[in-house]
């Protein structure tokens, strides 16, 4: 077996894992709302929401791209997860200082502080595809260092394929034919 391959089955692997996640997250809240619509169930949205939010934040990527995006459309969700989501706009959790060591390091080599003279460890902002860190050159300069999240040319291209997008239609039940029918 080739290395190719060995990526080739990781890449599946991962994106398995990360439809499993998103998956199991939208998949128990939608049955709790199910059940409190037509079973008269009592929820506590605010909880779900919460979960939802924390699921997505960690799934970095276009995944969360669309809970920020879904958080900005009137009516769309209610309004515990409008308000759960909208935080990901805004306050996007960040990788740890031991991402960002190894970042580095395979960005800029294993003296990578040296280009530096002084790099803050926690991220001044982080969003979907990324964190930014500030940081001083030896110069003198601040500047803002932008590091991307790993695979994440991979995940949006998985995220965005239509075999991806269509498998994900279907574990949701949106089939684009129909919608509003009925």
């Amino acid at each position: 077996m080739s290395l190719d391959d060995d990526d080739q089955k990781r890449g599946v692997g991962d994106r398995l894992l990360r439809y499993a996640k998103v998956t199991s997250a939208v998949g128990g809240i939608a049955a709790r709302l199910a059940g409190e619509k037509y079973l008269g169930l009592t929820t506590d949205k605010s909880k779900h929401a919460e979960i939802l939010k924390t699921a997505l934040g960690q799934m970095k990527g276009p995944l969360m791209k669309v809970a920020q995006l879904l958080s900005t459309v009137p009516d769309a969700l209610p309004d515990e997860y409008i308000l759960e989501l909208g935080q990901l706009q805004s306050n996007a959790p960040a990788m740890g200082w031991v991402f960002v060591k190894r970042r580095m390091l395979n960005e800029l080599g294993p003296q990578w502080q040296d280009h530096f003279a002084h790099f803050d460890q926690k991220a001044s902002a982080a969003a979907s595809l990324g964190q930014v860190h500030r940081a001083t050159l030896p110069n003198g300069e601040q500047v803002a260092c932008k590091l991307q999240y790993p695979d994440m040319h991979s995940i949006v291209a998985s995220d965005l394929s239509p075999s991806s997008v269509g498998t994900s239609a279907r574990a949701t039940g949106a089939t684009g034919t129909g919608a509003g029918a009925g």
